[in-house]
C-alpha cells in the first residue's frame, strides 16, 4: 500500500488528493539525473491556430486522435475535409516534423511525428503540438515521449476519470531521458528501420492472407476444395461439440412476462 504524509496546505494548494500525484514517478529514475531533461528544454509548444470554416470551399487534411495508430505512434488515416465540414476542434496548425501528443487519455501513447505531406495542415485541439528545438531530433523526441516512463508521468498529471486529460503545461514539465545528437540520430535510425521492417512484415502477412482467400475462391469455382490433412479443428462437428459444452444463456424471462401481462391489461389475482 502506498502512503505519504503531507500537510493539508500542500494538498489544498495542489488541488489534488490522489496519492500518485504526490509521489515521485518511479520509472524515470532508471535514468541518471544528468541525462534527464524536461520536455520544455527540448521543444516549444506550437500554439498557431487556423479556422478552416472561414474558407468553406477549401479542402484540408485533418488529424484527430483516431488518426494516430497507438501501436507505433504514426498518423495513418487523416481525413480530407472541406472548410464547411470542419469540426469545432479542427484548429491547431501543424508543421512537418512537429510531434503531436494526445492530451485526452494520454497514456494510450497517441503520439506521432507529423510527416512532410501534412505540413501546414490542421490537427485537433486535443493535441499538444511540439516543435523540437535546435539540436533535437524529432524522431528521438517521439521515441522518448512514448516510453513507459513518460506515460507514467502523464498518468500522474491526468485529471478526470472517464476521459483523463492533461494540459500543455503537463507535457512541458514531463521529464525524459536525453542523449547527445549523434546518439539521437542513431536511435532515430534504429526506430525508423524497425518500423519499416514491421510494415514489410504486415504487408507480407496481408499478401499471404489475400492469396489464401483468392485460392479458396478459385477452388470453390473449380469444384475441388483442398485443406489440411488430419484432424480439422474447426469442423462443423467440433464447433457443435464446443457449443454444446457452453453454459445456457441467461435472460430476464420473468420481467419480460410481467411487461407482457401489463400490456395485455390483465392483473394478478
Amino acid at each position: 500500500m502506498k502512503t505519504k504524509v503531507l500537510d493539508f496546505s500542500v494538498l489544498d494548494k495542489a488541488g489534488r488528493w490522489d496519492i500518485d500525484f504526490h509521489l515521485p514517478p518511479e520509472k524515470i529514475q532508471q535514468f541518471s539525473n544528468a541525462s534527464v531533461k524536461e520536455i520544455r528544454d527540448l521543444a516549444t509548444v506550437r500554439k498557431l491556430k487556423r479556422d478552416p470554416s472561414q474558407n468553406p470551399d477549401d479542402l484540408f487534411q485533418y488529424v484527430d486522435i483516431a488518426s494516430v495508430e497507438v501501436a507505433t505512434g504514426s498518423i495513418v488515416n487523416p481525413q480530407e475535409l472541406s472548410g464547411e465540414e470542419a469540426p469545432s476542434r479542427a484548429r491547431k496548425v501543424i508543421a512537418a516534423h512537429d510531434i503531436i501528443v494526445s492530451t485526452c487519455r494520454p497514456t494510450r501513447g497517441a503520439v506521432a511525428v507529423v510527416p512532410v505531406e501534412l505540413h501546414n495542415q490542421i490537427a485537433s485541439t486535443a493535441f499538444t503540438v511540439l516543435c523540437p528545438k535546435e539540436g533535437v531530433n524529432p524522431y528521438y523526441l517521439h521515441f522518448v515521449l512514448r516510453l513507459e516512463s513518460t506515460r507514467e508521468q502523464f498518468r500522474k498529471w491526468s485529471t478526470g476519470s472517464s476521459y483523463p486529460a492533461i494540459l500543455d503545461e503537463d507535457v512541458e514539465k514531463t521529464r525524459v531521458p536525453f542523449v547527445e545528437l549523434a546518439e539521437q540520430d542513431l536511435i532515430a535510425e534504429r526506430v525508423i528501420e524497425a518500423f519499416a521492417q514491421r510494415e514489410a512484415a504486415i504487408a507480407r502477412a496481408n499478401s499471404d492472407w489475400n492469396a489464401t482467400v483468392e485460392g479458396i475462391s478459385g477452388e470453390i469455382a473449380a469444384g475441388k476444395v483442398s485443406g489440411p490433412s488430419g484432424k480439422i479443428a474447426y469442423s462443423y462437428a467440433e464447433i457443435a461439440r464446443r457449443q454444446g459444452a457452453l453454459p445456457a444463456l441467461t435472460f430476464d424471462v420473468a420481467k419480460r412476462a410481467a411487461k407482457a401481462t401489463k400490456a395485455d391489461g390483465s392483473t394478478d389475482s
